[in-house]
């Protein structure tokens, strides 16, 4: 008697399944398909029909992205590049497990995001640092007069990765500049001098460099993030850590980019340090740049009036900001210095 083969309904989907950038595919148990995404097809350059209910291992055969090597693996995390029009573009392929109501596995879901922003950005710092070392030991017997130069030439750089930032953010334009500005007020009327002012000037400059690595979809997106986006966009600190702390150079200017989303109550990212486990420059930070960006005008939302930023920043003391810090922050403000 021949076997019919099993019937395969595809998994309801939503129009943000359909619409999300990633391409995405999910298996049964059998490692079949049951459902794809559109991001997904334009990979594979196949329609729907054509896939849905094959073998994985049929239809990712000679795939870069290596779904096929992990139709046996619940979790799993790996990379593959894409040759697309002569330039490489990269992968990095997340698996996670689904279960049903009574927690029995029903597939997998395969999630491919694009991190080629990410990777040409690495490597533009690893060339940058090596060239930077190059040059440090080539010169060693001149260090003494070349110091001032090469610290110019690093800040140089270090204003010209934050430009690139905000030049894929027309809204936010000149917020690097203010918020670095204002730091070093606050800084500075706490007593902060020296090469640890220096290296808190630097950090400012360098406060969201991980956001290099957020898709525009999600960046610059003019309403609402989705829970899932904003879980991405809460990633840039550790992006930040990630890109910069191969740079000797930069280490201690660190406590910003990768701290300054912490709160004074522990209720902050990536860490959740509590209080004065938080560095001072990044408790410093995290009020300057609320109060620059709650007070500046973007297209899904209106900047907030003077008095409504102060009677905010006072209610958040000893909640999202050092006390101390905010009680700093507004003598200044009540100077007229900011």
């Amino acid at each position: 008697m021949e076997t019919k083969p099993t019937k395969i309904t595809p998994i309801a989907r939503d129009k943000v399944f359909e619409a999300m950038v990633e391409p995405v595919v999910i298996l049964d148990n059998q490692n079949l398909i049951v459902d794809i995404n559109s991001s997904m097809l334009a990979l594979l350059g196949k329609e729907a029909n054509s896939v849905i209910g094959k073998p994985a291992k049929e239809i990712f055969d000679n795939f870069p992205i290596p779904i096929k090597q992990h139709t046996q693996t619940s979790y799993a995390r790996a990379e593959a590049t894409f040759d697309i029009g002569g330039k490489d573009v990269h992968y990095e392929l997340t698996v996670w497990p689904l279960y049903n109501t009574n927690k029995e596995m029903t597939g997998r879901i395969f999630i491919s995001h694009d991190i080629t922003a990410l990777k040409e950005l690495e490597h533009e710092l690893r060339k940058l640092n090596a060239q930077l070392e190059d040059r440090v030991r080539a010169r060693t017997h001149e260090l003494a007069e070349a110091t001032h130069d090469l610290e110019e030439a690093y800040d140089t750089t270090l204003e010209g990765w934050a430009r690139t930032l905000e030049l894929r953010d027309k809204e936010t334009e000149g917020h690097t500049r203010r918020v670095t500005d204002i730091t070093l007020k606050i800084a500075i009327a706490m007593g902060i001098t020296g090469d640890d002012l220096e290296q808190m000037r630097r950090g400012a400059i360098l406060h969201d460099i991980g956001k290099m690595g957020v898709a525009d979809s999600i960046l610059l997106k003019p309403g609402k993030l989705t829970s899932e986006e904003r879980a991405i966009i809460e990633q840039h600190p550790a992006t930040a850590y990630k890109l910069l702390s191969p740079i000797p150079f930069l280490k201690k200017a660190l406590d910003i980019p990768y701290y300054h989303h912490e709160k004074w109550d522990g209720s902050g990212y990536p860490h959740g340090l509590k209080g004065e486990e938080i560095p001072l420059a990044a408790r410093i930070f995290a009020i300057v740049d609320v109060w620059d960006a709650v007070g500046s005008e973007r297209p899904y939302k209106e900047a907030w009036p003077r008095e409504k930023i102060i009677a905010y920043l006072i209610e958040q003391s000893g909640k999202h900001f050092d006390p101390r810090v905010a009680n700093v922050f507004l003598e200044i403000l009540e100077k007229g210095e900011i």
